[in-house]
């Protein structure tokens, strides 16, 4: 985005809340098109089925830019677990009913985890944290059994051999790890799950300025070059428009409060 206008773009973190204290941030900022949110699906689908209480609106805070891309989620476990399959971690909570852990730092890996969950018949224990980076230390570290979480990092440390990557979430197995099983193929037919990505800006930003930058985001994530960076994130390019990402976030946030709601997850 820099390289395209000649303008300077500062990423600041705001980490929590599953993405809602950014999203506050945005909401409350000046229309100018100067401020905008990297969103997801936990922040303007989820969100609103997992807290009492949120501090923006998903709806009414914002205007819509456009999607970015899609990104698989992977279930890996600590090595001290013993399981070296999806199969085998099922049959190791089911003896041992309660007593294995599991982490989240998203609503993406919550939901996902807790379909899990459901659909194994399993029964462990949620342990939330703040960041992903926090939750793998922990697999690493022994102190949780597993996790799901976005594909690029739990198979970066699968792969350096500290994790074991089980499955991964997606329909279909991702092109770069082509020997990783989908969730379906290692045992729990019919699951399925992927976050997208997406930019918004504060409601009642000037259209003319949501249009221009819907035009540069999705000529960057066309580009060759972002596609092979996803590609190396094991994510997929999805490219759209406001009007599409509007329809998204409705179509998605009714379908989060199904899955929410037949996970069991009680809003905090």
């Amino acid at each position: 985005m820099r390289e395209a206008t000649g303008q300077p773009f500062i990423v600041e973190a705001k980490q929590g809340a599953l993405g809602g204290v950014a999203a506050s941030y945005v909401a409350r900022a000046t229309p100018d098109g100067h401020t905008l949110l990297f969103g997801a699906n936990s922040t303007h689908a989820a969100n609103v089925h997992l807290f009492k209480k949120l501090q923006y609106d998903p709806v009414a805070d914002f205007a819509p830019i456009t999607t970015l891309a899609t990104i698989p989620q992977v279930l890996v476990v600590a090595p001290s677990t013993g399981v070296n399959s999806l199969r085998e971690l099922i049959a190791l909570a089911k003896r041992e009913p309660g007593k294995l852990n599991y982490g989240s730092s998203s609503a993406t890996g919550r939901v996902a985890t807790e379909a899990f969950r459901q659909m194994a018949g399993i029964d462990a224990v949620h342990i939330p944290y703040k960041t992903s980076a926090q939750a793998i230390t922990d697999l690493v570290g022994g102190q949780l059994h597993f996790l799901i979480t976005d594909a690029g990092l739990g198979i970066a440390q699968a792969q350096g051999g500290k994790l074991k990557a089980l499955a991964i979430t997606s329909a279909q197995r991702v092109p770069a790890v082509p020997d990783l099983p989908t969730m379906a193929e290692a045992g729990l037919p019919g699951y399925e799950f992927t976050a997208w990505l997406a930019l918004f800006a504060p409601a009642r930003t000037p259209p003319a300025a949501v249009a221009r930058i819907a035009e540069l985001a999705n000529g960057i994530v066309r580009s060759r070059g972002m596609q092979e960076y996803l590609a190396r994130m094991y994510a997929l390019p999805y490219p759209g428009s406001p009007d599409a990402l509007r329809q998204l976030v409705e179509r998605d946030t009714a379908r989060w409060g199904q899955l929410i709601k037949a996970a069991g997850i009680e809003p905090e």
